[in-house]
């Protein structure tokens, strides 16, 4: 009988003492997320890079503790217009990756990644912003008995809100989320992000809340007419990383000549980009400097920061160039104090590829010809760049 009592007001007590206390923690600790990587196209989009426990193990065998897992709520079976507690048909997936993770020895990262049209409901429709906390209230019951060492929740990927008063907006709804998963999982780690797509601009817009279980996040793509080079959608498609090739990194005196012109180029528009991309100096400095304004306003704040995304396009870059661009920023971050989750494992940006039976997908990216049993090999040059375990 004293059991059940203590049991019933677990929940509750440890809440109390999380929102009353700042400091307070319980015994178990909370996850480590120092070096990770997202698996994304997998629970979004085409879901084309799906993973095994052979990936999961691979990653463990690089050195990553962690990988942070984008899922689009809506393939899980999320309707943001039924009743707030209509069933998501398809959770028993999700509970099978988070498992298979956790017994590989990774923390995940549970990531509400919906599609853009989606994540515009939720920041501008009240209805289907009441749905998007009461979703989160019920992932956070469902996932509460996982160990709050190895689990944590994103609550939404990139948050836009960039009309005047969206950081107050955003606040606000953010604050309702973390109250609903809060109610439920008061031990996990939450991980909350500013506006204007999850910028470190938008992050120095935030306000930290009293809850020593929250980190802050950010991503990185700086400067984007390198890590995005080609990127073969909008609207980099028609900007100038559609115009030009052959950018090299860091900035040096040979940038200027080594790049070129693609056919059809606005010569203007893309030879306007590459004087700034020279006149900024893009190299270990800059990146420092722009990583700083993150960990400044974190210092300030006293809280801790989560790099959770950034990387640079694999097919459309010079390999050294984008090795020396990944091996600044994960530096940079490392000396700093910021954990980070690299994008992505195996897709556009990844750093590794489906080996053996492949094929190649209509905007260029190598995928397994089985998805249920796929092989994949990384990259050692891209792991050594990334300060990792070179794996046979």
């Amino acid at each position: 009988m004293l059991h059940a009592l203590f049991k019933a007001l677990r929940q509750p007590l440890l809440l109390l003492l999380t929102l009353l206390l700042p400091g307070f923690a319980t015994a178990a600790e909370l996850p480590i997320l120092q070096r990770g990587v997202n698996l994304s196209h997998w629970l979004q989009y085409e879901g084309r890079q799906p993973v095994t426990s052979t990936d999961f193990a691979l990653i463990r065998q690089a050195g990553l503790d962690h990988v942070r897992l984008p899922f689009d709520p809506v393939r899980l079976g999320w309707n943001p217009d039924a009743a707030p507690d209509a069933p998501w048909a398809n959770l028993a997936t999700l509970d099978q990756i988070v498992d298979s993770a956790l017994a590989a020895g990774l923390a995940i990262i549970l990531d509400f990644h919906p599609e853009s049209a989606l994540r515009a409901r939720i920041e501008t429709e009240t209805k289907v912003q009441s749905a998007f906390v009461a979703a989160w209230r019920m992932l956070a019951a469902r996932y509460a008995d996982r160990a709050s060492g190895q689990l944590a929740f994103e609550l939404l990927n990139e948050p836009q809100y960039y009309q005047t008063g969206g950081a107050l907006a955003w606040q606000r709804l953010q604050n309702e989320a973390l109250a609903a998963v809060r109610q439920q999982a008061p031990a996990h780690l939450v991980l909350l992000s500013g506006i204007q797509g999850g910028s470190i601009a938008g992050l120095r817009l935030m306000a930290p809340v009293r809850d020593a279980r929250v980190r802050y996040v950010f991503h990185f793509y700086e400067p984007m007419l390198f890590t995005h080079l080609n990127a073969p959608w909008e609207p980099f498609l028609s900007g100038p990383q559609g115009m030009i090739t052959g950018l090299l990194y860091p900035v040096t005196p040979q940038v200027m000549s080594s790049y070129r012109l693609l056919p059809g180029a606005n010569v203007k528009v893309a030879t306007d980009a590459v004087r700034r991309y020279v006149r900024e100096k893009w190299n270990s400095t800059k990146i420092a400097q722009e990583i700083a304004k993150a960990s400044d306003w974190a210092k300030k704040n006293r809280v801790a920061l989560v790099c959770t995304e950034f990387g640079a396009l694999r097919k459309s870059l010079d390999p050294v160039s984008r090795n020396n661009w990944l091996r600044d920023v994960r530096s940079t971050l490392a000396n700093a104090g910021i954990g980070w989750s690299v994008w992505d494992y195996a897709d556009f940006f990844g750093i590794a590829t489906a080996t053996g039976l492949t094929s190649t997908t209509h905007d260029g990216v190598i995928v397994p010809a089985d998805p249920l049993n796929p092989n994949r090999q990384f990259d050692t040059s891209t792991l050594a760049a990334l300060g990792l375990t070179p794996v046979p």
